[in-house]
């Protein structure tokens, strides 16, 4: 891939070969999961990956998503002794262009709220703050002090027609939910009152079992909440805690209380594709 304005070199896709560097640099983005191993980076994500190649090796990376018509820049790095180069705002340039011929219209992504040269830069293609979301790691012990789930919830997998009726319930990005229902690493749940099983809006979470992470996660009361994590839990097994991620300021207030960590908060970032320049 070459930029819009014919510099080069330009982005170009990901090859099997990158994981080392992409494994390296997924390290600057400060999180505590793990990089992706090598098969999950083969079977998936190097489909999704472009590579910046500098005069000493990769200066960045971006992993990207297409969610219906909005383009998702999910991770973009760049190396630590190439920043201050004008090389994040090259690769948000060309990435415009890749989503922009894949039909999308808009384009979003999640930032630490405190990264004072990356919310410049995406705000300056256009892209608006939106809500700020906190990553929790609790424990089975500390999910017991939510209020008791009522008892007649049930937890199930989410189905395609789901997914029109819990967009709309709870806000999200049209197309996610039908994106991630494709994605072998993403178990997507609802919760579900059997007496009027028509009402949408109880809740749902994205269980994904290798990084015992909650996301998206969203539900109607802090009860509702405890059944979809009791039964998160048994969906992980053995697993002692796991990681949620949710705006829900009274929902964290509570988790804090119970001694759950706040280990991340990510800003939501979104706006419409610049036009071509």
């Amino acid at each position: 891939m070459r930029d819009a304005n014919g510099e080069a070199p330009g982005l170009r896709p990901g090859r099997v070969e990158d994981h080392a560097d992409f494994v390296r640099l997924f390290g600057e983005l400060g999180v505590e999961e793990s990089p992706p191993p090598l098969d999950v980076w083969v079977s998936d994500l190097v489909k999704r990956a472009f590579f910046l190649d500098g005069a000493k090796g990769v200066a960045a990376y971006a992993l990207v998503d297409v969610l219906g018509e909005t383009g998702y820049v999910v991770n973009l790095v760049v190396a630590p002794e190439q920043r201050g180069k004008g090389l994040g705002r090259k690769v948000m340039r060309e990435l415009a262009a890749w989503f922009r011929a894949r039909g999308c219209r808009e384009w979003m992504l999640y930032v630490k709220p405190d990264n004072e040269p990356a919310l410049a830069l995406y705000g300056s293609v256009g892209m608006k703050a939106g809500w700020l979301e906190t990553t929790w790691r609790l424990s089975r012990e500390q999910l017991e002090a939510l209020p008791l789930a009522p008892e007649a919830l049930e937890v199930l997998p989410m189905v395609e027609p789901d997914f029109a009726p819990l967009t709309q319930a709870f806000g999200l990005v049209p197309g996610k939910l039908a994106r991630f229902a494709t994605l072998s690493t993403h178990r997507l749940r609802r919760l579900m009152d059997p007496e009027h099983p028509e009402v949408a809006g109880l809740g749902l979470m994205d269980v994904r079992p290798q990084a015992r992470v909650l996301v998206p996660f969203y539900s109607a009361t802090p009860a509702h909440a405890r059944a979809l994590l009791e039964a998160a839990f048994l969906e992980l097994g053995s697993a002692e805690e796991l990681r949620m991620v949710t705006g829900d300021v009274e929902l964290g207030s509570l988790l804090r209380e119970a001694g759950a960590r706040a280990v991340l908060r990510t800003l939501m970032m979104r706006g419409p594709l610049p036009d071509p320049q």
